[in-house]
């Protein structure tokens, strides 16, 4: 409770950055040695130390301890590690791991809710643990037998298996059944599940092309988001996207390109330009109406793949190009790799027909002044 700019909250704070470089292996295991120690535990993954530190030798030293111990664990602790290591999207393959065996040994005993969180942070860390080949068909069954009891855990657990590209096809009949949307209709979270329906129907409609198994109503069909991600909205002031909004408009025009536009099924784009043959950025007044993207609610939104290539084919000279701005948040702590649901976000971009443009923050933290970055985006280009 004490303000944050108190001497003693700075006093304290320094000693803990001065102990910090001694935080070792039997300081680990204190953490785990007793269940009213994961308040220590959620303490630690909290702070601003940890934050600050997030790679240093606490996650080195849990990702050696936590293999040996982890049967000992309950499933609680073992959530709340899962729930921190995707928060810091920290992709320790040890780490990811270990919670995968945990899955695949402790899975029939434990409730979908419980699954649902110690499974995220694969897809979130668009990680694929060691085990994929027992774990995935081991939770197709455990799903099987639970999806009517945990509609909102079922359906996140299909896309963190969707981000993946793991599509279980037994659980996917259920969950587009209308026995399971009529009891999902009743529910407060009906909104949530049809936006997390239409998502795994369209990715159906646009990576497993062999399923033939029975499909959304299209009546239940909406948008998976309406706007920018909340992640995206919080972090805008350390965006580069700014930076790139300022550089188009003077390299192109404002008549030329659209931001923050959200396509079907409902992801939010950064930047959206028509291309000719020749490489030329086209103003949208020389765009055919019809093939701008479509109006959010409206069927033909819906429709997906169909409307896009149609398009394309029948304006050989045109192409819709996406600028995606790839800022630090999209990507796994200290890697390339980008997470999950950004990853799938961009392969059904693809798969719809647009080319998409990545403007990494890696790229662009090298870019200085609006000069450059208009040299870095007619390259690009």
């Amino acid at each position: 409770g004490l303000p944050g700019e108190s001497p003693l909250v700075r006093v304290l704070e320094d000693e803990s950055r001065s102990r910090l470089g001694r935080f070792n292996q039997k300081d680990v295991s204190m953490v785990f040695s007793s269940e009213a120690n994961n308040k220590a535990l959620e303490a630690i993954f909290s702070s601003q130390l940890f934050y600050e530190n997030r790679q240093e030798r606490f996650i080195r030293s849990m990702a050696e301890w936590l293999p040996r111990k982890a049967e000992n664990l309950t499933p609680y602790t073992m959530a709340l590690i899962a729930k921190y290591v995707a928060r810091h999207r920290l992709r320790e393959p040890r780490l990811l791991d270990t919670i995968a065996n945990f899955l695949l040994k402790r899975g029939e005993q434990l409730d979908s809710k419980v699954i649902q969180k110690l499974v995220f942070p694969f897809s979130r860390m668009n990680y694929r643990p060691s085990n994929h080949g027992e774990l995935f068909p081991k939770l197709e069954a455990i799903l099987e037998q639970k999806a009517g009891s945990s509609p909102l855990a079922t359906v996140n657990i299909l896309m963190s298996m969707f981000q993946l590209s793991h599509f279980p096809q037994t659980v996917l009949h259920q969950v587009f059944s209308p026995g399971f949307i009529t009891n999902v209709m009743s529910t407060p979270y009906a909104l949530i599940v049809r936006r997390y329906l239409s998502l795994l129907d369209a990715a159906v409609e646009l990576e497993f092309r062999e399923y033939s198994g029975p499909r959304l109503d299209p009546r239940y069909r909406v948008l998976m988001f309406e706007h920018a991600l909340t992640a995206d909205e919080a972090n805008r002031k350390y965006s580069y996207k700014g930076l790139v909004a300022e550089a188009l408009r003077q390299l192109v025009g404002e008549e030329c390109y659209r931001q923050d536009e959200v396509l079907p099924p409902g992801y939010c784009t950064d930047f959206l330009l028509w291309i000719n043959r020749s490489g030329t950025v086209l103003p949208l007044s020389r765009v055919p109406a019809a093939s701008r993207a479509p109006p959010a609610a409206s069927p033909v939104a819906m429709s997906l793949r169909s409307s896009v290539l149609a398009l394309t084919s029948d304006l050989q000279d045109f192409a819709p190009v996406v600028l995606s701005v790839n800022d630090k948040w999209h990507y796994c702590q200290n890697s390339d790799i980008l997470v999950g649901s950004r990853a799938m976000r961009d392969r059904h971009l693809r798969l719809l027909g647009y080319c998409l443009v990545q403007l990494p923050y890696t790229e662009l933290e090298k870019v200085s002044g609006i000069e450059e970055a208009k040299h870095y985006l007619r390259q690009k280009l």
